[in-house]
């Protein structure tokens, strides 16, 4: 009877500690040894090995020899595992974050402040001495840094990407190829004063180094071989797409000027440039003291609703004055032309503004570069610029000329 009875206690301890490792956290240290070993009795033998002697009686998980005092069964206390939920921010810490931001945008406005009142100087000086040749000749000196700007930005992220365009030996000469060339077509007004050349004859000249390009860029493509060379034309035909919409949206528009200048003086250049200033300037300043809303975030993260309405107010407001200011002379409906070029400037000429701003988010760029300090590259300051110059032009050949 003893035998069996050892054998029965052996089948309900076996049970248990089946039971016991099903359930692993909340096993004590001495139970998962028991689960993992035969069984064995404290102060008996292996269970093939029983004999009629008396083995303890079962507490538990534990088996106490006669004679011994029970031990109480270990109990495992459970606790709950650390949350990893990010505890939502005090409604303290937004008005701190909020007054941070702000704190950096008029640290950020000062620092942009001395360099363009310098530039502004610097300007006047050279318009005070030089006159109308002497923006003529600014006017070029920024056209080759826009170009030069543009196109760097796409080269510099293709670089970082393990750009191959360095197998078509002749991109850098066709690049400022088409740089001359363009700008052959939009001076050639400048040259034909200068020369004896005619409007004919320049457009001939511009048409064959036009077809000059064409004839290189496809036999230096024919040229290529070897793997990888599908990647290599999608490459260059970017680089190709960008380097002409930097000739078109930069090159040529800002060319507008130059028409200006020359057929209406220097005034009509200056005042829609002023109205550019006037209005990114308020439109900053409005954003830092006003600025909710966003406008496109996407592209433009730091533009507001608040600064673009408050700009456009402040720019209609002022055009006025300053037109009589830099035109001055007694014109027709003066005021009237003001107001619609301060139109223009405050509702279209921020988008050169926007499209920059998409192509430097595109390519990975904080600014085009790094001449100005606080302001970046002459695209950064002239992208809204370029956008006015057409419209300044052939509104004064259309509505202007008409009333003088």
């Amino acid at each position: 009877m003893k035998i069996t009875a050892s054998i029965i206690l052996s089948l309900q301890l076996t049970s248990v500690s089946s039971a016991s490792c099903s359930s692993s956290n909340f096993l004590t240290s001495r139970s998962k040894a028991f689960c993992n070993h035969p069984l064995k009795l404290r102060g008996g033998q292996q269970d093939d090995a029983i004999d009629d002697t008396p083995s303890g009686s079962y507490h538990g998980n534990y088996i106490a020899p006669q004679g011994e005092q029970p031990k109480a069964a270990a109990i495992v206390e459970v606790k709950n595992p650390p949350s990893t939920a990010v505890a939502p921010p005090t409604t303290a810490a937004a008005p701190l974050a909020s007054a941070t931001s702000k704190s950096s945008k008029l640290s950020n406005l000062q620092e942009r402040t001395g360099p363009a009142v310098l530039m502004l100087g610097a300007t006047f000086l050279l318009l005070k001495y030089t006159g109308e040749k002497g923006l003529i000749g600014l006017i070029l000196l920024m056209q080759l840094g826009l170009y030069s700007e543009s196109t760097g930005v796409v080269e510099a992220f293709q670089a970082k990407k393990g750009s191959s365009i360095d197998k078509i030996k002749s991109y850098s000469c066709q690049k400022w190829w088409w740089f001359m060339t363009a700008m052959i077509f939009s001076g050639r007004d400048l040259i034909m004063q200068h020369t004896s050349l005619t409007g004919d004859q320049m457009n001939l000249m511009n048409f064959c180094m036009s077809a000059a390009s064409l004839v290189g860029a496809v036999i230096q493509l024919a040229m290529l071989s070897g793997p990888g060379t599908e990647d290599l034309y999608r490459e260059y035909l970017g680089k190709l797409a960008c380097c002409h919409f930097s000739l078109l949206f930069l090159v040529g528009q800002s060319s507008f000027w130059i028409k200006t200048v020359q057929e209406y003086g220097l005034g009509w250049v200056l005042f829609p440039a002023f109205l550019v200033i006037v209005n990114d300037t308020m439109a900053y300043v409005f954003g830092v003291l006003m600025g909710k809303h966003k406008l496109i975030p996407k592209l433009s993260p730091k533009k507001t609703v608040e600064g673009f309405v408050g700009a456009g107010l402040s720019t209609v407001a002022i055009a006025s004055p300053l037109v009589k200011r830099c035109i001055g002379g007694d014109i027709p409906n003066l005021g009237r032309h003001a107001i619609i070029l301060a139109v223009y400037a405050s509702l279209v000429s921020p988008f050169g503004g926007f499209l920059a701003s998409a192509v430097k988010r595109a390519h990975g760029a904080k600014d085009f570069g790094a001449l100005i300090p606080g302001h970046g590259g002459v695209v950064d300051r002239f992208d809204c610029q370029v956008v006015t110059a057409p419209f300044v032009y052939l509104y004064l050949k259309n509505f202007y000329n008409v009333e003088s």
